[in-house]
């Protein structure tokens, strides 16, 4: 074996090269001239040059891809996440995250089904529509998201799951839950003008999906249709159609259910609560809590403004967000989720939430859970969590 065929066997170690690239190369190789016996000349022999222009073809076909790879990647998607290179490379490692690529277009309005990231209990696709403008300030809206999962069409709403779609505005929540830029932090001003313009000229319209029961989505072919264009009009609670057109998309949905199972059997200061165990996704977290019921009196304001009481039951500490192994500490990032005891007899507290930013697992040291709340909108400080530090076992 030659050093160039040893730095070509060496590059299909390192990185995957698609089917595509390498057929190329094959083909330009079966295509080199023989070189034949005698005197060299000093520059570069027709074989030699055959070769490099082999090589470029394969490095540069793989450098593309990978490049292409990133490039897929949603800016919604991307921003609201918080998503570093590192993890988008891990997610796409582990078949989280996968790139769709499907388009329709009706009347000069072209929809892309971008992306979709998929766990055992989340969901979350990114949709790029071009052709169809907005003014600063105006929402975009959707007529109607009809969404199916699975052969049969799954109900996003059934057995505790639920179901949320809007255009990207550009803005994520900040440490304190208040809405910042995703670009570089900065508060949303009081009176500020939000754009739902990307620097393209496009938007991305996002579906987020959450279910209780696992692998609800894992491998499930997916329908959705997106109906009519239009915007919401002042305060009005209906969006206004300006644009007619049916755009529907179908194909299956991957994803991947690994997951960090923490073993807790943490007591939580003296609120009765005891975490018992959670597992955890990059996206995703469910726990389950020893919370023995405790009846308790609520008061509130009836339609006709009386005042009335209702029996209720006390909640344990909820989750309140990781503290990572470098001391980084994220608090208000869960997204969709649901909560309750397992069962009208159990003091089993269950809690699942989607994440609003992606984490790196195998470094989070300890779990948060609300101790108390702070006074005003400051957000929560060290002294108003519970810390439960992990043991992992992995699932």
């Amino acid at each position: 074996m030659s050093k160039f065929d040893d730095m070509i066997y060496g590059l299909r170690q390192e990185i995957e090269i698609p089917a595509d690239v390498w057929e190329r190369y094959t083909d330009m190789l079966s295509r080199l001239p023989e070189q034949k016996a005698g005197r060299m000349s000093r520059g570069f022999s027709g074989r030699r040059t055959w070769y490099a222009a082999a090589a470029a073809v394969l490095v540069i076909g793989t450098a593309s891809v990978s490049a292409a790879a990133y490039l897929q990647w949603s800016r919604s998607l991307k921003e609201q996440l918080q998503v570093t290179e590192e993890q988008q490379k891990a997610l796409e490692d582990d078949h989280l995250t996968s790139y769709v690529g499907q388009s329709v277009t009706q009347g000069d309005v072209t929809v892309t089904a971008q992306q979709s990231i998929v766990d055992n209990h989340c969901a979350l696709l990114s949709f790029k529509v071009e052709g169809y403008e907005v003014k600063d300030g105006v929402q975009p809206a959707f007529g109607s998201t009809e969404v199916q999962i699975g052969k049969e069409g799954y109900d996003p709403f059934a057995l505790g799951g639920n179901m949320s779609s809007d255009f990207y505005d550009g803005l994520i929540p900040g440490p304190d839950g208040k809405a910042v830029h995703a670009n570089d932090g900065t508060p949303l001003g009081e009176d500020e003008v939000v754009s739902y313009t990307m620097e393209d000229g496009g938007l991305e319209y996002q579906i987020r999906m959450f279910s209780d029961a696992e692998g609800s989505f894992i491998d499930q072919p997916i329908h959705v249709e997106l109906k009519d264009l239009g915007v919401y009009p002042g305060e009005a609670m209906s969006p206004v159609t300006d644009t007619e057109g049916v755009w529907s998309f179908d194909w299956t949905l991957p994803g991947n259910d690994k997951t960090k199972k923490f073993v807790l059997n943490a007591p939580l200061g003296d609120s009765g609560a005891t975490v018992l165990e959670a597992e955890l996704s990059p996206i995703s977290i469910s726990l389950s809590d020893d919370f023995p019921r405790q009846e308790i009196e609520e008061k509130g304001i009836d339609e006709n403004g009386e005042e009335t009481t209702c029996t209720t039951y006390k909640e344990p500490p909820l989750f309140a967000g990781v503290c990572m192994k470098d001391g980084t500490i994220y608090t208000a990032i869960t997204g969709a989720g649901s909560l309750g005891y397992a069962g009208e007899d159990s003091d089993l507290y269950q809690e699942m939430w989607a994440l609003n930013r992606v984490i790196d697992v195998e470094q989070v040291e300890s779990l948060l859970f609300v101790k108390s709340y702070p006074e005003g909108e400051q957000p929560l400080a060290k002294e108003n969590l519970y810390f439960v530090p992990v043991e992992t076992e992995s699932r």
